[in-house]
């Protein structure tokens, strides 16, 4: 099913600029030949009624002709004196004179019917055969010459005693006869009436002699002196009325001009072959009635005698005797209307080229504002699928397509720009996201104590000092475990040796004062390797805000892509208000037709057909406006849509805000984990400086030697617990560290040490360097213990101080 709104643009726009062009031009032609037909029926009007006037001059004449040679036949000598022949011979005849007579000049009249005139005499020696050859001669020439169709003469018996052509009425009466009441016997039995110089005359009526045909008589008394002798009428001529009404160029080849009577019979016969005939009755019709009336009017458009549209002109002719028929002249419309048919071929010619030119400007026009209209499509289609490499065309145009493509390359530009940063700060942001997992994977490890995990992942090159630090870091940690093995083992051997032997005392704290001289320097070792962490994780929070300033950028990028998009939807509306001309050039087109129709209505019958055209233009109107209101809803849609892309723009804006905060969080994060290093960094110096401490203390053993004999079972399960909180350890080195090997003890001493074993407190400083003591609980096994508790308690809780009184708090 076709729809307008299916069209592409081209096709609309050309139906658009075209449609109204054809049709004001048709309906410019369509004026200019409503213009040549009035003014042609105004010069019909004209020409038509002086013809008619005339032809009512001329066959009022012409009776009133028939009328004086009525009259001049009543004071004729010739006519007289044969009247009186005629009457003597008929009064004088012996037999019966009106069988004879027939007899003689009808039936053995030798002449065919209508020819009868031809006999001069019958030789039956009568009077009246005599006075027959005497005058026939003179009244046939007489009725030829004036063109009556007969002559007749009456005696005041109402006798028919004499005719020119001897039709059946001859020799009959007319006063009881068969033919009395026809229209012969009219005008006797009016002329026995009336005075010496009056006539009568007969209306139009079939007359049964003259084989039926219509007839029209007029007749007169003739006197002799004061003596009424007898009555004289002619038969007047149908076909001479008819010649006289049609001798007229004026009538074409299908013109008629005919009588009508008051009871609306046709009086004359048609012109034409095969037309009407005289006294066939007329149908009712707006002409006839005029002519009726006794009116003069002109009808551009009437239905004809015949059956078809002609132009009609009617008038009025005053009959002798006052009396009034009506005149018309009948014209078919498409012969007087030959000027407009020609007009009209050729006008359609020059509406066919003018159609096919305002088609082609009109196909050429919108396909240039669709083709340019397209390319625009185009390219955003290449916009939503994120291609932006294509050059946006016509920006250089001046128009609103070139505003436009110049407001649709910034957008490309803006969107380039925004995809290009987008993708910059993903793989940025996923880098970072891929370091923090490793760095806190490791730092779990680092956490549950197990410094076997060395960073091997890929770090991107800005990171990679930082998996550098923390391997150095995690090197350092296991180093110092393996060194606090190595001491807690010989913590372990020392207790030993002083259990075996208390004179190897002072050697056994000589070699575990060097052990924890270096013990300290590897702890000042460690303390350096964390701070140089916590300087490298101030690095990693440096990248991380200036990862959160890109995402702001982004932010930035996306107002002006929602900016530009607004610009895009500014020249929709624009769009929208040049439809909105094109609307109002509809309603005006409307409006025009409208008025057209209204002209129309007020010429009536004339411009029914410019009202059909009229109408024709409003609907044509109506779908213009209709097809542009489909077009303005189609760029509102479009603007919603554009709409739609500014919301989704500003929802990325929103999505870009929450990286930004994100980026935010873990930088946070990283800030926490620097202060965290830090605090480590505080703790091992503080190790550090109880490591000196210590070491004080083992030199001042030595002058304690009676003393560590006493107390070396309880330094031997130190030694022990000492062991086992380094075993918690997993060190990179596959040697035993302490807590997993014992020494060799003998069985006598290993019982006799488990039974003296005491609880020995953790020493850790705190950040004044005051000395803690945190005592593990005596019943916890190496195996129940909690490592990520410990190490939690380790690094960030600080130890309790401890009420018992025991040697170690002298520290």
């Amino acid at each position: 099913m076709f729809r307008f709104s299916n069209l592409n643009l081209a096709k609309k726009l050309s139906l658009m600029i075209a449609i109204p062009a054809v049709v004001v031009v048709i309906a410019l032609g369509a004026l200019d030949l409503f213009q040549l037909t009035k003014s042609l029926d105004e010069e019909h009007e004209t020409t038509y009624s002086s013809f008619v006037h005339g032809r009512s001059d001329a066959l009022e004449q012409w009776l009133e002709g028939v009328q004086g040679d009525v009259l001049a036949l009543t004071s004729s000598y010739a006519i007289t004196t044969a009247l009186k022949d005629f009457n003597a011979a008929w009064q004088g005849y012996e037999g019966s004179v009106s069988a004879d007579l027939r007899s003689l000049y009808i039936a053995e009249n030798p002449h065919p019917l209508g020819q009868k005139d031809e006999l001069l005499d019958a030789s039956d020696g009568s009077a009246w055969s005599a006075a027959h050859q005497l005058h026939h001669v003179g009244l046939r020439s007489y009725q030829r010459a004036r063109g009556y169709y007969d002559l007749f003469l009456f005696d005041m018996q109402g006798n028919l005693v004499y005719s020119v052509f001897k039709e059946d009425d001859f020799g009959l009466n007319f006063v009881d006869g068969a033919y009395a009441d026809s229209g012969l016997g009219e005008v006797f039995q009016a002329g026995q009436a009336l005075d010496a110089g009056a006539f009568h005359m007969t209306d139009i009526a079939p007359y049964g002699p003259s084989a039926g045909a219509a007839a029209m008589f007029m007749s007169a008394p003739i006197f002799e002196g004061a003596e009424r002798i007898g009555v004289v009428a002619v038969q007047v001529p149908m076909d001479v009325m008819t010649r006289v009404l049609s001798d007229a160029e004026i009538l074409g080849e299908t013109g008629e001009v005919y009588l009508v009577d008051a009871t609306g019979k046709v009086l004359t016969n048609s012109r034409h072959e095969g037309g009407f005939v005289a006294l066939d009755q007329l149908p009712e019709r707006p002409h006839v009635q005029s002519a009726l009336n006794g009116e003069s009017t002109y009808f551009p458009t009437a239905v004809g005698v015949t059956g078809a549209v002609s132009t009609a002109m009617t008038e009025s002719v005053v009959v002798p005797g006052g009396d009034r028929w009506g005149l018309i002249f009948e014209k078919d419309r498409a012969e007087t209307m030959q000027i407009v048919r020609k007009a009209m071929v050729v006008k359609a010619v020059e509406l066919a080229i003018a159609v096919v030119l305002l088609a082609l400007l009109s196909w050429l026009a919108a396909r240039s504002v669709a083709r340019r209209i397209g390319r625009l499509s185009t390219e955003i289609g290449e916009l939503a699928q994120q291609k932006y490499e294509r050059e946006i065309p016509d920006q250089a145009c001046q128009d609103e397509i070139g505003f436009i493509s110049r407001m649709l390359a910034s957008l490309q530009n803006c969107l380039r720009q925004g995809a290009e940063a987008q993708a910059r700060e993903k793989v940025v942001l996923e880098n970072n996201a891929q370091v923090v997992r490793i760095l806190s994977e490791a730092l779990m490890d680092l956490a549950r104590g197990d410094f076997r995990n060395q960073l091997t992942d890929h770090f991107p090159e800005e990171h990679k000092k930082l998996r550098y630090s923390l391997n150095d870091a995690m090197d350092g940690l296991n180093e110092v475990v393996l060194n606090v093995s190595d001491t807690a083992e010989g913590i372990n051997r020392g207790a030993y040796e002083i259990s075996v032997s208390a004179d190897e005392l002072s050697s056994r704290t000589e070699s575990q004062a060097a052990t924890l001289e270096q013990t300290a320097a590897a702890l000042e070792q460690v303390t350096v390797s964390v701070k140089s962490a916590t300087e490298h994780v101030q690095t990693v929070e440096d990248t991380v805000n200036t990862a959160r300033s890109k995402a702001e950028e982004s932010s930035e990028i996306v107002r002006a892509t929602i900016q530009a998009m607004s610009g895009i939807e500014q020249s929709s509306e624009q769009i929208s208000q040049i439809i909105s001309v094109i609307d109002d050039i509809a309603f005006q087109t409307n409006l025009l037709a409208l008025n057209a129709g209204v002209e129309a209505a007020r010429a009536g019958e004339a411009g029914r057909g410019f009202a059909v055209v009229a109408s024709e233009v409003r609907g044509l109107a109506q779908r213009s406006s209709d097809a542009a209101l489909e077009i303005k809803a189609l760029i509102e849609k479009s603007g919603q849509q554009v709409g739609k892309g500014v919301e989704m723009v500003g929802r990325t804006g929103d999505a870009l805000t929450m990286i930004a905060d994100q980026v935010k969080d873990i930088s946070g994060l990283i800030k926490q984990i620097s202060q965290s290093s830090q605090e480590q960094s505080t703790a091992l110096s503080e190790i550090s400086t109880g490591m000196s401490q210590l070491d004080q203390v083992t030199q001042s053993n030595a002058a304690m030697v009676e003393e560590n004999t006493a107390a070396c079972h309880l330094l031997r399960t130190d030694a022990q617990k000492l062991s086992q909180f380094v075993g918690r350890f997993k060190t990179q080195d596959s040697r035993p560290i302490a807590g997993d090997a014992q020494p060799a003890l003998e069985v006598s001493n290993i019982k006799e040490s488990s039974s003296a074993v005491a609880d020995v407190p953790v020493v850790i400083a705190d950040d004044n360097g005051v000395i803690a003591e945190d005592w593990p609980e005596p019943e916890a096994s190496a195996a129940e213990i909690d490592w990520d508790d410990a190490a939690e308690d380790s690094f960030a809780k600080p130890a309790k101080a401890a009420a018992a009184n025991d040697k170690w708090t002298d520290f």
